[in-house]
């Protein structure tokens, strides 16, 4: 991958935290750039799972309090709320098709 396409990439997740951050329905937004860089829905989902994975990582001091890493922790929920909701919405859609192909 290049500079200018890792810098796309960032840059569509940042446009999705911001675009999703006041949606209650944790709708994927979706569209012919996001495809034409991800490839398909669930590679957009893994790269947004990424990023979040990365951000609680990176707030996760362990010289920190434990009231210092709980305020932290919920300053991210709020900001990526959006993106939590997608990531919600998604897995709960995949357990459902799970239980469907299961019975």
């Amino acid at each position: 991958m290049t500079w200018h396409e890792t810098r796309v990439r960032w840059r569509i997740l940042r446009e999705i935290e911001a675009s999703t951050h006041d949606d209650p329905t944790g709708t994927l937004p979706w569209n012919d750039e996001y495809a034409e860089v991800f490839g398909d829905r669930d590679s957009l989902i893994a790269a947004l799972r990424y990023r979040w994975t990365n951000a609680q990582r990176a707030q996760m001091d362990l010289f920190l309090t434990e009231p210092v890493l709980d305020e932290r922790l919920d300053d991210l929920r709020t900001r990526q709320a959006g993106v939590l909701r997608i990531l919600e919405r998604h897995d709960a859609e995949k357990s459902r098709e799970n239980l469907a192909h299961a019975s």
